[in-house]
């Protein structure tokens, strides 16, 4: 399985955005999430964008 931790270092509550599926999930602050594929870690990597709007894990 592949997986990251996506933290929220800033003093605002933060939108984590899983895609493909679309499902949002909201970050306090100094929150840390771990996002986890399903896939072994060669066959699936994922990027994460850190956006105006929130953070994208796809």
């Amino acid at each position: 399985m592949a997986r990251t931790s996506v933290s929220n270092e800033t003093s605002n509550m933060v939108c984590l955005w899983v895609e493909p599926w679309g499902t949002d999930h909201w970050m306090r602050p100094g929150e840390e999430f771990v996002v986890v594929t399903e896939a072994e870690p060669e066959q699936s990597p994922f990027n994460v964008v850190v956006h105006g709007q929130g953070i994208r894990c796809g």
